[in-house]
């Protein structure tokens, strides 16, 4: 049924003109319906008016990073007649440049991030090592720690998608990763310095470990449901 725009009378759907005040009734077809009834697509410009701000900005740091490394290889040359300092300075610099790449977000991966974070870091270390005229704590030392750490890392972020863990329990995950990445750490540092004793090495590893094993049993079972509700709500968690 339809309905004249004048009168207000109900019609039928194909009688034109209205019966009882002769208004021309114009016709609607179903195709006019269904596009009146559409509503325009939202756009959110905001991602990239971000995006090329983003660039801008990393392009002109990239010309000031450039500017720099070439003024201190200059200013060292004409100094010493030769490249001294300035390789350490440059070095630091350009690996400094290429973490910025990660951290402006041209990099959406997290595995990708923490790989090439990690080999960032070996190129860094490396280099620093090895102008000294030899490799005397890179691989005893900063080597296993880099990887070491990457895999951690990897392995926690793995963890916590493959479990879909949420709410507390990636705290507590976090936490874990922590510990473990820290007697990682005390362990090679030892270990360089022949100190290491791999059974105090693990006993330490349990202590540290077991505390936090049991508060994430006492936040998991022992905590009422309402608190931890308030608590996660609190920190959106």
């Amino acid at each position: 049924m339809a309905y004249c725009p004048k009168c207000g009378i109900k019609v039928e759907k194909d009688n034109r003109p209205c019966p009882l005040c002769g208004f021309h009734i114009p016709k609607v077809t179903e195709t006019e319906k269904c596009a009146s009834r559409k509503f325009p697509k939202a756009a959110n410009p905001y991602p990239d008016h971000l995006r090329r701000v983003l660039n801008r900005i990393f392009i002109f740091v990239s010309l000031l990073v450039f500017v720099a490394i070439s003024l201190m290889f200059y200013v060292n040359y004409e100094l010493d007649e030769a490249f001294t300092w300035s390789r350490y300075s440059n070095l630091s610099v350009l690996c400094g440049w290429a973490l910025l790449y990660f951290a402006f977000g041209y990099v959406q991966s997290y595995y990708k991030v923490i790989i090439g974070v990690a080999i960032i870091s070996l190129i860094l270390l490396l280099g620093l090592d090895s102008f000294h005229g030899g490799l005397e704590w890179f691989m005893p030392l900063a080597f296993p720690i880099v990887v070491g750490s990457s895999v951690i890392g990897l392995a926690y972020w793995s963890l916590i998608r493959a479990l879909s863990v949420k709410g507390f329990n990636v705290i507590g995950f976090f936490f874990i990763a922590v510990v473990i990445l820290s007697m990682w750490i005390n362990f090679f540092i030892s270990n360089h310095q022949n100190e290491t004793n791999l059974t105090s090495w693990l006993i330490a590893t349990a202590l540290q470990v077991l505390p936090l094993t049991l508060i994430m049993l006492y936040v998991k079972y022992g905590i009422p449901e309402h608190i931890k509700q308030k608590i996660a709500r609190k920190f959106h968690l």
